[in-house]
């Protein structure tokens, strides 16, 4: 079945089944909201950080941060705090059964699962624009996620407190035998292919990539080059054609200017399994990796040596940097709490987007933030650690990019295994850049 017909059938059930629970539902609502115990209100968060912390320290350190909330808070309300253990997809997918049944989580983060349009097409979720518009520190503790969650029609139903960041690393050494120029003294696309032939020509492979991922991130990076491409890239899910002469461009850079100047052990099939190209890097035996901010954590202890790698956002052919900030789905909120309970949500979204638990988020190395107020400058004064300092930097650098921009997946939508499947094909030249084209072009209309 096609998505926009999954997606009308299920709208249309939803609207049913709200539709059936008018007139009770709200009031069942309301008497949940208060404890049993003192009549506080009480409200309870859904959150997908349940590992420990021997399999993931930043999940253990995001529920210290939610429990502190709580805790400050626990003689004004209930603040309930649930970690679930099939994570941010197993809560998405709840929410997908039971909004079918006019039910909805109180307020939930979904970790880039993106439950918005089916919830807000069922009259399930908060606009949330008019209390960012009201408050000017929660909109800047929201940064990039208020223009990239703003609706067609003026609404945003989610924010986000971390945000997938990524340019790419490079291996410093690597560049200097090389005699290379590295990426902080870049000012075009036209760098990089000197550089890339430099390391070449040095018996240095200049990065490894697979059909998937890595290869995805290149192509934003150099989506970014000028207003034209920058203009299509824009248009993301919406764009008439794929034959546009901007689109053909990229192609022709990912086949002539990348995936043919590396060998094939340095190109895999792609996949959550391959991640050689990320081996390949640590090793030492690659120069660059795109890759994103989280990667520090990769780098401990690692053969190339962590001294040696620097991170770096893309250049332009116009003097800009350019940078992929993705926010995406995150807190999404009721619309059926009473006045309490939504100031509460609203109280606890305020405190997860401030500058003292944005800079807490960066310093513990747990990600990028998407906040506006972070001293970076502070923080990297009180990160200790070469990895930390690393992540700060990175941090910085995005967040300071002229053009930032959402990924290749947000942007292209369903579209994105569509054109990952043409690499293989570009790098052993049984395709063309033509046809390429005409094939996503026919992909396209086949899901619309």
């Amino acid at each position: 079945m096609k998505r926009k017909q999954f997606i009308s059938i299920l709208l249309a059930g939803m609207m049913i089944g709200t539709m059936a629970l008018t007139g009770c539902g709200n009031g069942e609502k309301e008497k949940e909201g208060k404890s049993a115990e003192n009549e506080l209100p009480t409200v309870t968060f859904t959150h997908g950080f349940y590992q420990n912390e021997s399999e993931w320290a930043s999940a253990a350190e995001m529920r210290k941060i939610y429990e502190e909330f709580a805790e400050a808070h626990k003689d004004e309300f209930n603040f309930v705090i649930k970690a679930d253990q099939s994570g941010t997809e197993g809560i998405y997918n709840t929410a997908l059964n039971d909004l079918s049944s006019g039910d909805f989580y109180d307020i939930a983060d979904f970790g880039g699962w993106d439950i918005t349009e089916v919830a807000a097409g069922s009259d399930a979720i908060l606009d949330l624009k008019p209390y960012l518009d009201e408050d000017a520190d929660f909109k800047d503790g929201v940064g990039v996620c208020y223009d990239q969650n703003l609706t067609e029609d003026g609404k945003i139903y989610t924010v986000r407190e971390q945000i997938e960041g990524v340019g790419f690393w490079y291996n410093q050494k690597l560049f200097e035998q090389a005699g290379a120029a590295t990426p902080d003294k870049w000012t075009s696309w036209k760098d990089f292919d000197a550089a890339v032939d430099k390391l070449a020509a040095a018996g240095i492979s200049p990065f490894s990539l697979n059909a998937g991922w890595p290869t995805n991130l290149l192509a934003a990076g150099y989506s970014q080059r000028d207003e034209a491409s920058r203009e299509f890239y824009a248009n993301g899910k919406n764009v008439e054609s794929f034959g546009d002469e901007s689109f053909k461009g990229t192609m022709d850079f990912l086949q002539n200017n990348v995936l043919k100047k590396i060998d094939s052990a340095h190109f895999g099939p792609g996949g959550d399994d391959d991640a050689q190209y990320m081996e390949d890097f640590k090793s030492g035996d690659s120069a660059m990796l795109f890759n994103g901010v989280w990667a520090t954590g990769e780098f401990v202890d690692c053969e190339a040596g962590i001294e040696n790698l620097r991170p770096a956002v893309f250049p332009t052919d116009d003097g800009k940097k350019a940078g992929l900030l993705s926010g995406g789905c995150g807190y999404v909120v009721s619309n059926k709490l009473d006045e309490e309970q939504t100031e509460i949500c609203i109280e606890f979204m305020k405190y997860m987007t401030s500058p003292e638990i944005a800079s807490r988020i960066v310093e513990k190395g747990i990600g990028m933030v998407p906040s506006k107020t972070v001293d970076y400058t502070e923080v990297q004064s009180s990160v200790e650690t070469p990895e930390g300092k690393l992540l700060v930097e990175a941090c910085q650098q995005l967040q300071s990019a002229d053009i930032q921009v959402l990924g290749w997946g947000n942007t292209f939508g369903d579209m994105e295994s569509e054109i990952q499947n043409k690499y293989a094909g570009l790098k052993d030249g049984t395709k063309t850049v033509d046809q390429v084209t005409e094939e996503l072009d026919q992909a396209k209309a086949a899901l619309e």
